[in-house]
């Protein structure tokens, strides 16, 4: 699969207003975002239709509020969500529905690898006929940097924004006497987790990707041909956290398999067995959420730390939680209605799952005063947000190359394992995954 290169940039270089946005767009999108299935010109909807909808955060976490928001505004659509967990099989569980007709209509995919995969085997339709004939839509999209397009084409629009960064147990931090990091390297990143380690907690979940702080989204690639994981930079990514788990500075590789901490590593901090770990959005409805996960300590917040030699590193994040039609939607008018529905006035419904709104119009204080919850000053140290996601100018990256991604994710993921837990040696996990990822991209490419 060949995409588009699109420009990098910093989200947060600067917040737009949407009536600023919005000057210079005639006309309601409203009336022209209602399209005809085959992608034609707008019409009328027949009747009252049914949108099944798809997606991976907890119903009571947005969803819901969003579902019944969309619903009040037009009877003739009712919208049903169905949640699938964001793991392996909850990402099988989506494919074998997307293959179905009348069980998905709308879908929301978090990993680019799934993404991808879900393009290419023709589940995600072309929404280009909609942006086109929708104003304000095709504005956003033609003036927002890091909209992914594949094969000249958008088959799904990012819904939010993030930006990926360490959770940092602020109160345990002071009480060992080390000071916030604002801007750390990997070698201070180390010694903090190594210091506060003891007995009964280890200083970190996981350690930092050093591929893709020095190369970005693209890092497994030397090219659409190659696989890059004989890079240097791999190796020392894999020895860190391997070292660390062997200085039981980061949390045994044996238990997040046993567990399936892979989903859930946000147990791991709230239980207090961690000082810190790397995480996006997700984590927060958990910490905010002091009935179900009670927890005394609390969370701040820092930037991924930066790798020796790299100057500029990427951040992950960036849009993302990109939401697409399914081809096999029969009520493709009404789907669409919905999905402009969520990417625009609805995306304050999502702010609770940790999701800032990609789409312009919420203020910064909205969205943080909406994800972090009502006792965010007695939970999260909110300057160490506000400066992580909203004052810090970061780097990002998006993915321009897809070949074999979805199993070159599963290669690393079976590999990484058997690394981590001490299975196999760092020469052989370089060798496997190498020649792994390389035949994959053979075969993807026949």
């Amino acid at each position: 699969m060949t995409l588009d290169q699109p420009k990098v940039t910093s989200l947060f270089s600067g917040q737009m207003n949407r009536r600023t946005f919005l000057g210079g767009v005639l006309g309601t999108a409203a009336t022209a975002s209602l399209l005809a299935a085959c992608g034609g010109a707008p019409a009328k909807s027949a009747g009252p239709v049914t949108v099944h909808f798809w997606g991976g955060v907890p119903a009571d976490k947005g969803p819901n509020d969003l579902v019944a928001a969309f619903n009040k505004l037009h009877p003739d659509i009712k919208v049903i969500y169905t949640r699938y967990v964001n793991d392996a099989p909850g990402n099988v569980k989506l494919d074998t529905a997307l293959s179905a007709n009348g069980l998905v209509d709308v879908f929301v995919d978090y990993v680019p690898a799934y993404m991808f995969k879900r393009i290419d085997a023709g589940a995600s339709q072309d929404l280009s006929s909609y942006i086109a004939q929708d104003k304000e839509v095709k504005q956003w999209v033609d003036s927002t940097q890091g909209i992914v397009k594949v094969k000249g084409t958008y088959f799904g629009l990012p819904t939010a924004t993030d930006t990926g960064g360490y959770f940092l147990n602020k109160t345990l931090l002071e009480k060992t006497g080390i000071k916030m990091p604002q801007q750390w390297t990997v070698d201070e990143f180390h010694a903090i987790a190594k210091e506060v380690s003891g007995k009964n907690v280890y200083g970190t979940f996981d350690t930092p990707d050093l591929a893709f702080a020095k190369y970005g989204a693209n890092a497994n690639y030397k090219d659409a041909h190659t696989s890059n994981f004989d890079d240097p930079i791999f190796r020392q990514s894999l020895e860190l956290h391997r070292n660390m788990i062997v200085e039981k500075s980061a949390f045994p590789w044996t238990e997040v398999m046993a567990q399936n901490l892979r989903v859930y590593s946000q147990s791991t901090y709230l239980k207090g067995q961690v000082l810190m770990g790397y995480a996006q959005g997700t984590w927060i409805r958990y910490i905010a959420d002091t009935t179900n996960y009670p927890h005394d300590f609390v969370t701040a917040f820092a930037p991924i730390p930066t790798p020796t030699g790299v100057d500029q590193p990427y951040s992950p994040g960036g849009l993302g939680s990109w939401i697409h039609l399914n081809t096999r939607s029969q009520n493709k008018e009404a789907a669409w209605t919905f999905l402009r529905y969520h990417l625009t006035d609805g995306a304050k419904y999502m702010i609770p799952s940790g999701r800032i709104p990609a789409f312009p119009g919420t203020d910064v204080n909205t969205s943080i005063n909406g994800i972090l919850g009502p006792k965010k000053d007695q939970v999260f140290d909110v300057e160490s947000y506000k400066r992580l996601h909203f004052d810090t100018p970061a780097k990002y990256s998006v993915p321009t190359i897809s070949t074999a991604s979805a199993e070159i994710t599963k290669i690393l993921q079976d590999q990484t394992d058997r690394y981590l837990i001490g299975e196999i040696n760092i020469d052989t996990w370089v060798s496997n995954v190498k020649q792994q990822s390389d035949t994959a991209i053979r075969n993807a490419g026949n």
